[in-house]
Order: C-alpha cells, then structure tokens, then sequence
C-alpha cells in the first residue's frame, strides 16, 4: 500500500510537470500558429486515438464493459473533463498570462474539498487542512506580491473562462472519482476522451477544417505533439492513475504547484526575474504538500473537530 501510494504521489507530480509546461507551450500556439478551438480538436482526437490503440491491442482491456448504470456519471465526467473543461481553459489561455491561469487554477484544492464533502461526503482531516491553507497562502503570495492579475478587459474575460475551467476540474476530480477505482484507467481514458470528442465536435470542426498543416514549422509540431501525447495523454492517465489510490482532494493539491513550476519556467525560459515572493510561495506550496500527504493522526484531527482520514 505504502508504495502505491508513493506511486500515486509520483504520477502527480509528474502530471503536474506537464500540465505547468503546458501554459507556456499552448500560448505559445495562439492565435498565430492554431486557434484555441483547432487545439482542442487535435488534442481530444489525438488522445483518444491512442488511448484506443492501446486498449484494443491488449487482450486483458479488450474484455471490459462500462456497467449501464455508470453512463451517466461517465457522460458527465467526460463532459466536466475534456469537453467544457478544455474549451474554457484554451480560451481564457488566449486572452490571459500562463502565471494568471495557473494562479486562478489554485482554487482548485478549495472547490474539490467543498466537492467532495457535498458529493462523496469525504472528511476532511486537520493535517490536509493545514496543507491546504499553507499552499493556498503560497498561491496568494503570487497573486497579490508576485505577478497581480491583469486587469485589462481582454485579461479579465480570460480569466473567468480559467475560473470556469477551474470548476469543471475541480468537479470532474470528484464526480469521476468511483468510476477510477472501478476500472483500469486505459479503459477510461479511452470512454471519457470519445465522449469528449462527440461533445466538442460541433464547436470545433468548422475552425479545424480550416488548419493547414503545410504551414507548420518545427516549434508548432513539436507543440502539438505534446500537447496530445504529453498533457493529455501522459497527464490524464497520470491523474487516473493517482484517483484509483489518493482522495479527490489530495490529487486537486497538487494543483497549487502549478502556479510555481509556471514561475520557475518563465524564469528559465522566458527571463523572468526570481524574486523572494516566488522563493517563499514555493517554500510555502512544498511545506503543504507534507503536511496534505503525511500519515494523518486521529489525535490531531479530534483536536480541531475534524475527522482524520487516510490517503
């Protein structure tokens, strides 16, 4: 179990990674190179393709069915996380900052607690909480001393799609939870990303018929490609993974390194400049994690009214 759990912990961490080069990758794309919706159309298409290669290709995965009375949870999974998810992030993305994105996703950990405790009646124990608060205030550190949210009109329209998106994944992270558990996560991949597909089709196809793939250069192939294979692909599977072992809440945690590792990459890429705001908010996010994974104690959770529960 331990090393499950240490596994789950490292899928996370590396979706994390992937999802953090993502902001600068995909504003990278828009608008020269492709629109937001022409994005999501490879991205959804691409994945499925592969998430179904791999799954017809292997006997064992071929043989399993999606109980009838799980379509409904698995519609509105999918609809949460690829359809309405993707569109809201792709576009806001157009319109605001990589570090105002990944900021505004920080609300995450936040809305998956509220989630869980109304959806799944999850407990929330006082070591998470004390994580939670920790990397909440290393996300207000950058949002009020580091990189202020800008407040132009095209910024603000943005950023209410990024808060959209935000919901959508806070939500999807709680509702898809029992169906991870029940089933292998290739299988779901595979289910979630074909609905997706059908349900952004008819807002993607008239700008995707549009895309000239002759014009393409190097750096937006490469984009593409991990944008397809590497956040959705990699990263989805990585958090399905993590959901058939950790809480909603603690996979959502994670989330508020985002806002970190988009910081650090701008610094090394992009020449941004390091400051002790960013210093203090990772030290603050990292101090979080610990507490949010830490073997909880029912001592401490009785202390303050929480009930502890395991990760």
């Amino acid at each position: 179990m331990v090393k499950q759990n240490f596994r789950a912990h490292l899928s996370m961490l590396g979706a994390t990674v992937l999802f953090g080069a993502n902001y600068w990758i995909a504003k990278g794309l828009m608008p020269d190179h492709l629109l937001p919706m022409q994005i999501i159309f490879l991205r959804v298409l691409g994945t499925f393709v592969i998430a179904w290669l791999i799954q017809v290709s292997i006997k064992e995965l071929r043989v399993i069915k999606i109980d009838r009375a799980d379509y409904p949870r698995l519609i509105l999974s999918s609809l949460l996380g690829v359809a309405v998810n993707q569109m809201m992030f792709f576009t806001g993305l157009n319109h605001t900052t990589p570090v105002d994105a990944a900021i505004i996703n920080s609300a995450s950990p936040i809305l998956v607690l509220v989630f869980a405790a109304w959806v799944l009646k999850e407990r929330i124990s006082s070591s998470r909480l004390y994580g939670i608060m920790l990397g909440l205030a290393g996300a207000l550190m950058l949002i009020l001393f580091g990189n202020p949210i800008s407040p132009g009109l095209g910024h603000f329209t943005g950023n209410l799609f990024i808060a959209g998106n935000t919901a959508c994944w806070g939500l999807y992270l709680v509702v898809s939870k029992p169906l991870m558990v029940k089933y292998n996560p290739l299988v779901m991949m595979k289910w979630i990303f074909m609905i997706g597909f059908v349900a952004v089709f008819p807002f993607t196809i008239k700008q995707s018929l549009e895309i000239r793939f002759s014009t393409f250069d190097t750096y937006t192939w490469f984009a593409i490609l991990y944008i397809i294979f590497c956040t959705t692909f990699l990263a989805y599977f990585f958090v399905t993974y993590s959901l058939k072992r950790l809480s909603s809440s603690v996979v959502a945690y994670y989330t508020y390194l985002q806002p970190v590792l988009v910081a650090v990459m701008g610094i090394l890429l992009f020449a941004e400049k390091i400051s002790w705001v960013k210093i203090g908010s990772a030290i603050l996010v990292f101090t979080g994690i610990y507490f949010v994974t830490k073997k909880n104690k029912r001592l401490s959770g009785k202390m303050w009214g929480f009930e502890d529960v395991g990760i």
